[in-house]
């Protein structure tokens, strides 16, 4: 019976190749990763801004957060910087907070009470753009 099968052969280890699988995992942590949103950023609000609506989720990036309230006085961090009616005390604060010799474009958080006119916040933005605050992200209330 030996002769007719020959001998017998052993039993060989199958190796599954899982370079593909890895592959695929990378790419998936990639983009869960990528759609991870942890940002850090808190908001302390000041007596008198109420905030409009927003559908949008994502959050503002770490900048200078200006709030304007109702009376339309300036506030960053608590503090009392400017009335829109003195704007070049804005100017200078931003100034201070940019740095000398920085012609780059700064980002920069607003936030608005829901019932200020137009021209009120069209003034902010105007004077922090003049001072290369220029990319603004306006921070709402979302409804989730």
């Amino acid at each position: 019976m030996k002769r007719k099968f020959g001998k017998r052969k052993t039993a060989q280890v199958m190796e599954i190749d899982i370079t593909s699988l890895l592959d695929i995992l990378v790419i998936l942590l990639v983009f869960l990763l990528k759609s991870y949103n942890a940002s850090s950023l808190k908001l302390t609000l000041n007596k008198g801004i109420t905030l409009p609506k927003s559908e949008l989720r994502k959050l503002g990036a770490h900048a200078v957060t200006l709030q304007i309230d109702q009376n339309k006085d300036i506030f960053e961090n608590g503090n009392k910087i400017a009335n829109i009616n003195d704007l070049s005390a804005l100017t200078d604060f931003l100034e201070k907070k940019r740095g000398p010799a920085s012609s780059s474009e700064h980002n920069i958080n607003l936030v608005f009470h829901k019932d200020l006119s137009y021209q009120t916040i069209k003034a902010v933005m105007n004077t922090c753009a003049s001072s290369t605050y220029s990319k603004f992200k306006f921070i709402v209330k979302g409804n989730y």
